[in-house]
């Protein structure tokens, strides 16, 4: 039976969703345009009340200042003129002998006023602080005038006028002189200047855009703070307060545009800010529609994907179970165990939880498992050997053990018989080659003379080729007992000067036979803390390989030097260096010939190598520099170079041996 999966047409839902989106989102442009306005309106009035109240404020505190002010120095006046009234006045040189310091005093105490002038009962100026009003008539003035009819503590105030002289605007103030018994005796006339009412500005700290203005009731200026020019077109905001002890008015006032400077900067950040988020908003809402079509799109190919996930399950399951190799999972409390049916065949067992259980006996605990791949041989059976390979993994926050199980007995089978044949070759093939080297050598040294030519070239082939096969047989020895762990060192404290002459005087027949000397040219009075046989043996490998690639007539130079308490011993020869080609793969077993046919020596290609296991493991390290004619070196050679700390504590070295 077959089943066709038939969709839904989805074509005219998702058109009706994209017109429903269109219209909220033009509906949102319009509730915030409206919002946007409404919110600028009130600001719009917030900002003109706070205008509002400020100048009437700064009017207030204006008027105050100006009244106080004043209070003071019409105190300090008429305790001047109460003086002045006990005498009538005579001459203008009387006046000044008597009077003229006491005002002059008074001017300078009263910082209000800046002039004084005594006027007598018929208009006659009879002194003056002002040298040019002295003598003049100034009997027709209003405050004049006025002051004549007034009584004690009382005073006139003139109409603001412009000084002829200076230009300035003065607001004269007339004190009537009244003897005791009630009579004028004269007036009193000083005025208040611009200057007085700036420095009272100034105390008062208005803003600097704010424009001040005294005036009378006719309209006549007495001070105003600055020459500020308005356009026709600007609307003033202006408060007002009367000045009732000088019949003035203080006007205050500010222009519509600097009170709306901020308003404008306000809104125009607002406005910034409110669209970029309405416009995010937008964009959001935008994505996420776009979203929603995608999900329910993807909605319809779910229920694909979960049939092929079901799929997938299966061919993974599959493989598991039949993989080559037994796959055992588990986590520390057990709740998740899971194995492939070779790994229970290899455990022996026929379910999940048996064969957990069983492994975990014979692998470390699961705390000292690490998170990199570590192999543990175990045995199942008395005949079957298993190589498990665990590593820790995490999974969902949980630690699980992942093995690997792979049976390694015929392996296990192949490396005895290997260690049986190395057992037979050192009784079987040792023994034999030391005596056919010994009866070769010996031949020819008591013989040698018997022989003819071809005679004694075969016998020293012969000798040579014995020689060959026991180095081979000892260095395969030796590296078996590295492998195996049962190489043993016998580390003591050895002089390097006595080390480097031994390795002299053991390898120079060596280097006698091919016409290369061995020189040693620098020592160190330090000692080393290493096994002096597996030491000499290491000068060997380096020297004899040094003397192979030397020319004849040539020296192999061997020393040490000392730095940072360590000692490097060197063994430099002259040879034809070694290429880039083999550089890497110099210290590998068996390695293949490094130099072309004609260069090469012979050797069986453990040498090196095992003279890096004897140099490790007595805690050094070995490496080597050199110049061949691959890379265009001027002079050839190589330098090889071992490196020991100095001497130690016994404990220490063989630690690090062991």
């Amino acid at each position: 039976m077959t089943h066709i999966l038939q969709t839904p047409d989805t074509d005219v839902p998702l058109a009706e969703g994209g017109r429903r989106v269109v219209v909220s989102i033009f509906v949102l442009i319009v509730v915030f345009i409206l919002g946007i306005t409404q919110l600028v309106r009130f600001d719009y009035n917030r900002t003109v009340r706070e205008a509002e109240d400020q100048l009437a404020f700064s009017a207030e505190l204006y008027e105050q200042t100006v009244e106080a002010s004043f209070a003071i120095a019409n105190m300090q006046m008429w305790n001047m003129i109460d003086r002045l009234a006990i005498t009538p006045f005579e001459k203008n040189d009387v006046i000044e002998n008597r009077y003229g310091s006491r005002m002059r005093d008074t001017l300078r105490d009263i910082e209000q006023v800046d002039s004084l002038v005594l006027i007598n009962p018929e208009g006659n100026v009879a002194w003056s602080s002002i040298e040019a009003l002295m003598g003049q008539h100034l009997g027709d003035r209003a405050y004049f005038q006025a002051a004549l009819k007034l009584g004690r503590n009382q005073y006139a105030v003139g109409v603001p006028l412009i000084a002829r002289g200076s230009g300035r605007r003065l607001t004269p103030i007339a004190w009537p002189v009244v003897s005791p018994n009630g009579r004028a005796r004269g007036v009193i006339v000083s005025s208040l200047g611009e200057d007085y009412f700036s420095d009272l500005l100034n105390l008062t700290d208005i803003p600097t855009d704010m424009h001040v203005r005294i005036q009378a009731a006719d309209g006549e200026v007495a001070f105003q703070s600055n020459d500020m020019t308005r356009d026709a077109e600007d609307v003033i905001i202006s408060a007002s307060r009367n000045l009732p002890t000088l019949g003035l008015v203080i006007e205050v006032s500010r222009s519509r545009t600097a009170v709306m400077t901020g308003l404008y900067q306000r809104t125009a950040i607002f406005l910034l800010i409110a669209t970029i988020l309405f416009a995010t908003t937008i964009g959001m809402a935008l994505r996420l529609n776009a979203k929603s079509i995608q999900l329910a799109k993807g909605l319809h190919r779910s229920k694909q994907d979960n049939v092929r996930i079901v799929a997938a399950q299966r061919e993974f399951n599959t493989i598991f179970e039949n993989v080559g190799d037994g796959i055992i999972i588990f986590t520390q409390d057990g709740k998740f165990r899971r194995t492939n049916k070779m790994a229970r065949e290899i455990m022996g067992q026929v379910d999940n939880a048996a064969t957990v259980t069983l492994l975990q006996t014979l692998l470390p605990e699961f705390s000292e498992m690490n998170t990199d791949f570590a192999a543990v041989r175990i045995k199942t059976t008395d005949d079957q050997v298993v190589q498990c390979r665990v590593m820790k993994l995490t999974l969902y926050d949980q630690e699980v053990a992942y093995c690997v199980l792979t049976d390694v007995t015929a392996e296990e089978r192949l490396l005895t018989a290997r260690d049986h044949f190395i057992t037979s070759i050192n009784h079987e093939l040792r023994t034999p080659l030391t005596s056919l080297a010994g009866s070769l050598e010996l031949l020819e040294d008591r013989f040698s003379a018997d022989f003819s030519g071809p005679a004694e070239r075969l016998v020293k082939m012969a000798a040579r080729n014995a020689d060959r096969l026991l180095v081979l047989v000892n260095d395969i020895l030796t590296l078996q007992a590295i492998d195996q762990g049962q190489f043993h060192l016998r580390a003591k404290p050895v002089s390097v000067s006595a080390a480097l002459e031994e390795a002299v005087s053991i390898n120079s027949g060596y280097g006698l036979a091919a016409k290369v000397g061995v020189v040693s040219e620098h020592s160190e009075p330090g000692q080393v803390f290493v096994d002096p046989d597996r030491l000499q043996q290491i000068f060997s490998n380096l020297i004899s390989n040094a003397v192979k690639y030397s020319p004849k007539g040539g020296a192999v130079k061997i020393g040490a030097r000392e730095t940072d308490q360590e000692i490097t011993f060197y063994v430099r020869d002259a040879g034809p260096g070694i290429p880039i080609s083999g550089r890497a793969r110099l210290f590998d077993r068996f390695t293949a010939p490094v130099h072309n046919k004609g260069v090469q020596a012979g050797g069986t290609g453990l040498g090196l190598a095992i003279t890096k296991q004897l140099v490790e493991r007595q805690g050094g390290s070995i490496w080597f520099e050199t110049q061949s004619t691959d890379g265009e070196a001027a002079e050839t050679g190589t330098t090889f170079f071992v490196k020991f700390k100095l001497h130690t504590p016994p404990e220490t070295m063989l630690e690090t041996a062991k």
